[in-house]
């Protein structure tokens, strides 16, 4: 009654009748892309939206229970180009697009586009109602919020705009280079790309597809970029402390620089393998530089023969150098205290330096070592090689150099191999005998022992001279060895070696010439004394100075007992060397003992400066 009352200018009561009702347009129910709240499937989505969502309140949503009886306010979602009036009362009111904030500049032109297009105007015609105070300034708000929107998309497009200017202008500049690049024709006027019956096509300036870049200038980069990883990982390999070998023989040996059990045949014949635990070369247990990192192998057989071949690395080759000269001089001087050394050679054309030493075990039963020495820059390579027969030096220095081969990248490497005799290292002070050099006369039992003072030894009786006071010498001494731990040797067994030193050679000749032809007439002027003349002993020691020199067997007998000596006199120089051995009947030196001792005697006199 009261909106009756309200509505009635004149106060009547009678039926109002309501103005029609606005008609909406029938629309189809749209996907949920189309920007309703809630999508038809009820499945969660993966994806998020590319512009926000509409509002759940469209034109495909179904009507209010409550219609308003006044149609809803036009407002505009962005300010005009140009003012423009409202409408009036007689002209169609357009539904007002749903304002969407904008993603970017191109999504919300296209999107407000499309949805002004899919809205269709509304039929109802209505009076423009007058706007309180309150919805005047709400409406000027919205237009400064509409203003600045707009502002910003303007701003955006603009950015966009310039951004692809740039773009363009970059292709443009690539286009150029690559036509100054292009084949050019010959000198007839033909071109290449045209003899060959391809048209060369270039995009159009305008055309606004990308410039398809190529893929060259990456695959260089990445190229370059794994050559150098490969080089890092290669040094890192080398530089690593990871031994240089395995102890297994696997189908890898061609970068295995230790010897594998093929390459070992020519030492002997025989059915090689190879043994869990290495150990250490022989007479090499003394005091030398430690190398930074270090490889052996062992590889041996059921009848006794064995290859131990060991590989240390240094710091550098002052270092190298260094250990191999300490090592040098153990295996020539072997302070293991079983081994005899028998000989010794250079190895020419193997390494930078190369020797062999040739040791016996003197054990129950004798073992054959030859030992092999080779320093390439570095590194140094020891082979321990264990024969029941002594072996050729060549034979193993060409063994060896199939594993020196696989190591060498710089300094010598094997080639044409020479092989010479040489004396063994020398013990401090050089120019006397070493335990090593003096054959133990029972297998596996006895010790040489060293005692060094000066001249006094009694001699054989048949001298001729008193070997204490000898005149003209510039120097003089004694080293005497005593052999302990064997019960059949007799009392204080032992021998004495006496060097003298002259200024010149002539006057060392004489002495030797006077000994030697007193001992061997000794018979005539010494009832009791019986000689025998042994081997001469000639050579060469240390700068092939020569050696000569003469053996005896003197026996002393007489009612009570018998007394024998082993003497030898020797010329090195200008220096004599004297030897005299206290054997028994049961305990003495063999004959070829005998004249070693002497020979080697003399060869470490030669060493001493």
């Amino acid at each position: 009654m009261m909106r009756r009352l309200a509505l009635n200018s004149d106060g009547s009561l009678q039926t109002l009748i309501p103005p029609p009702r606005p008609v909406l347009p029938v629309s189809e129910a749209q996907p949920a892309s189309a920007g309703r709240r809630f999508s038809a499937d009820d499945a969660p989505t993966d994806h998020g939206w590319a512009a926000p969502r509409r509002s759940a309140v469209s034109v495909s949503s179904p009507p209010r229970v409550y219609a308003p009886l006044l149609p809803p306010v036009s407002r505009p979602t962005a300010p005009p180009a140009v003012t423009v009036s409202y409408p009036r009362a007689a002209e169609p009111v357009e539904a007002p697009a749903v304002p969407v904030a904008p993603v970017s500049a191109t999504s919300t032109r296209s999107g407000l586009s499309a949805r002004s297009q899919a809205t269709p105007p509304l039929r109802a015609v209505e009076p423009e109602p007058k706007l309180t105070r309150r919805e005047a300034r709400a409406a000027a708000a919205q237009a400064k919020v509409d203003a600045k929107a707009a502002l910003e998309a303007e701003k955006a497009a603009a950015k966009e705009a310039a951004l692809q200017a740039k773009l363009d202008a970059r292709s443009a500049k690539a286009d150029v280079k690559a036509a100054k690049r292009a084949p050019k024709a010959d000198k007839n006027g033909i071109d290449p790309a045209a003899r060959l019956g391809v048209t060369p096509t270039q995009p159009a300036r305008g055309d606004s597809t990308p410039r398809q870049r190529s893929g060259r200038p990456a695959f260089i980069v990445i190229a370059a970029v794994l050559a150098f990883a490969l080089v890092v990982a290669a040094v890192v390999w080398v530089m690593t402390t990871k031994p240089l070998g395995s102890a297994s023989d696997t189908s890898t040996a061609a970068i295995d620089p230790l010897l594998t059990t093929a390459e070992v045949s020519p030492i002997a014949a025989e059915d090689w393998q190879v043994a869990t635990a290495a150990g250490t070369p022989l007479c090499l247990t003394g005091a030398t530089p430690q190398p930074e990192r270090t490889t052996n192998r062992k590889l041996f057989t059921a009848q006794g023969s064995s290859v131990l071949q060991t590989i240390g690395t240094y710091p550098d080759d002052a270092s190298a150098i260094q250990a191999y000269e300490a090592q040098a001089t153990l295996a020539g001087t072997c302070p293991d205290g079983s081994a005899l050394v028998v000989g010794a050679s250079t190895i020419n054309g193997l390494a930078d330096n190369a020797q062999a030493v040739q040791l016996k075990v003197q054990a129950v039963k004798a073992e054959n070592h030859l030992l092999v020495l080779a320093r390439t820059g570095r590194t140094i390579n020891t082979f321990d090689i264990v024969t029941a027969n002594t072996i050729p030096v060549t034979t193993a220095a060409q063994v060896a150099a199939i594993s020196l081969a696989r190591q060498c990248g710089s300094g010598t490497c094997p080639a044409s191999i020479g092989v010479a005799s040489a004396l063994p290292a020398s013990g401090t002070p050089a120019g006397w005998l070493l335990p090593a050099d003096v054959p133990r006369l029972t297998p596996g039992t006895g010790k040489w022992t060293l005692h060094d003072w000066p001249v006094n030894t009694p001699g054989s009786q048949c001298e001729g001279t008193d070997l204490t006071k000898v005149s003209g010498t510039t120097a003089s001494g004694q080293r005497t060895l005593i052999l302990t731990n064997d019960s059949k040797a007799p009392a204080s067994f032992g021998v004495d070696q006496v060097t003298f030193t002259f200024a010149d050679n002539k006057a060392a000749s004489t002495l030797a010439t006077s000994v030697s032809k007193s001992i061997t007439n000794c018979a005539k002027r010494v009832p009791t004394a019986v000689v025998v003349d042994g081997e001469s002993v000639k050579g060469s020691g240390q700068g092939e100075v020569p050696i000569s020199g003469q053996t005896w067997t003197i026996t002393h007998k007489t009612n009570t007992s018998t007394v024998v000596f082993r003497v030898a006199v020797v010329t090195v120089g200008n220096r004599v060397t004297y030897l005299l051995a206290n054997p028994s009947k049961t305990f003495d030196f063999s004959d070829a003992d005998w004249d070693a001792i002497t020979l080697r005697a003399a060869q470490r006199t030669s060493q001493a400066s």
